[in-house]
């Protein structure tokens, strides 16, 4: 199903490893990033095609991964999906409003995030 590069970053060790682990059985080439300065730091070396995102974490925040990666030249324009446990009833809006591409609630269904990520790099590739 899915080819292309997906960076993961979150701190939960174990969400990171199975993500990677499904995304990998799906097609992808996933590499994983425990916080948010190991998350910027791969997002500009492994120049993923997506990267999901958590909210919730130590240190740097998953909103304050969104500002950098939107403001950096080598990565603002890598799609992002705000990857998170955290109940927003306005999720979706306020993901979109802060430059990520869409939402996606933990838990997942495995073949749910692979259609969204399909396509997402389906429209990405459509508009290169």
């Amino acid at each position: 199903m899915g080819s292309g590069k997906v960076l993961v970053i979150d701190d939960e060790k174990l969400l990171v490893r199975s993500t990677c682990m499904m995304l990998n059985a799906y097609g992808y080439d996933a590499l994983g990033a425990l916080d948010g300065e190991a998350g910027l730091k791969a997002a500009v070396e492994f120049a993923p095609d997506v990267i999901l995102l958590d909210i919730m974490m130590p240190g740097m925040d998953g909103w304050q991964v969104l500002e950098k990666l939107k403001q950096s030249e080598a990565t603002r324009r890598i799609p992002v999906f705000i990857f998170t446990a955290r109940e927003y009833s306005n999720g979706k809006a306020l993901a979109v409003e802060k430059g990520a591409e869409d939402f996606i609630a933990k838990p997942f269904e495995p073949e749910d995030l692979a259609t969204m990520l399909e396509n997402q790099l389906r429209s990405s590739r459509e508009k290169k």
